[in-house]
């Protein structure tokens, strides 16, 4: 974990400016190691086929947050505790990209909009454990709500995307069917291959 962890600060891309808490460095890892994913799922909008996993790194005095699609690797969220004295600490959150090629799938859309817009959550959820007060539900509202309106075109790809998948699974479905019932009956007239047949009177033939 600490190399992962250290390999992810060491290739970061962009931070925001750290914050000094009133809180031992202790204390507060303590409150953000606690997150987790569901911290941030499900994901809104466009970026709600992105997984999203949790580690903390007691070693390292912080804990990340990993997107991905189809095991592409698309970015990561860091929240980092320095020391500062034995009763304050600073706090930085770092996003850092991802390994996979920008042109699979929609990577550099939700590049652009994990670090336009999820950082501004997990900044506001990292703040509020430390704090130990409620997440900002107005800050959430309007993250979904920019998100949602960034990819709307991509959600209509979704939905298109899903639509066609059903049709195809119906389709294999219905000539399953179709091949179950010939074969039915085929089985059935060969099971009645010699056996007399009986007419309506009751007389076999």
């Amino acid at each position: 974990m600490r190399t992962t962890m250290i390999g992810i600060l060491a290739l970061l891309l962009s931070a925001c400016g750290a914050k000094t808490y009133p809180v031992a460095a202790s204390e507060a890892y303590e409150g953000i190691s606690s997150l987790g994913s569901d911290t941030l799922e499900p994901l809104p909008g466009g970026l709600a086929p992105v997984d999203v996993s949790f580690e903390s790194s007691p070693a390292d005095n912080a804990v990340q947050w990993k997107f991905s699609h189809e095991n592409d690797d698309i970015a990561t969220i860091v929240a980092k505790i320095d020391p500062k004295g034995d009763s304050a600490s600073d706090v930085t959150v770092y996003y850092a990209e991802g390994k996979a090629p920008s042109g699979n799938w929609r990577n550099s859309e939700a590049r652009a909009l994990i670090k336009g817009q999820i950082m501004r959550l997990v900044n506001d959820a990292v703040d509020a454990r430390i704090l130990k007060r409620p997440i900002d539900q107005e800050l959430r509202k309007d993250v979904i709500a920019q998100v949602s309106l960034s990819s709307i075109g991509s959600m209509m790809e979704d939905v298109g995307s899903s639509m066609d998948a059903a049709v195809k699974r119906f389709d294999a479905q219905d000539k399953e069917r179709k091949l179950s019932r010939v074969n039915s009956a085929a089985r059935e007239a060969q099971a009645n291959v010699g056996k007399p047949m009986t007419d309506l009177s009751g007389s076999s033939r």
